[in-house]
C-alpha cells in the first residue's frame, strides 16, 4: 500500500552526504557512517520501488482505482532513484579526481 505521508525524494535521500543527527559520522566511533547512511538510501530507494511496482500491479488487476496514488509513487520512486544516479555520479567523479592525483 503507497504512504503518502512518506515523502522521500531529495530531501529523504540528504542524509546519504551529511550528518542527519547531532553527532559526528566518525565511522565505528561515533554516529552512523557514511557506508551505513548510503545503504539505508539504497534500500529506501528498493523499498519505493517495490511499492511503485505493487500499487501498478493492483491498478492493473482491479483491487484499486487509486491511479493518482499510483503515479505518486512511481514519482517518488523515479526522484529517489534519478537522486540515488547523481549521489554515484558525484561519488565516481570524486573517486577520480582522487586518483588522478600524484602523491
Amino acid at each position: 500500500m503507497i504512504n503518502p505521508a512518506n515523502n522521500v525524494g531529495i530531501g529523504g535521500l540528504s542524509g546519504v552526504g551529511g550528518n542527519s543527527g547531532s553527532k559526528p559520522a566518525s565511522g565505528a566511533a561515533g554516529g552512523a557512517s557514511f557506508t551505513d547512511a548510503l545503504k539505508k538510501s539504497i534500500d529506501e530507494v528498493s523499498r519505493l520501488q517495490q511499492d511503485a511496482s505493487k500499487a501498478v500491479e493492483d491498478v492493473a488487476s482491479g483491487k484499486s482505482e487509486n491511479v493518482d496514488g499510483v503515479m505518486t509513487a512511481i514519482e517518488k520512486s523515479d526522484l529517489a532513484f534519478k537522486t540515488l544516479l547523481a549521489i554515484r555520479a558525484k561519488l565516481m567523479d570524486a573517486y577520480d579526481e582522487i586518483k588522478g592525483m600524484s602523491v
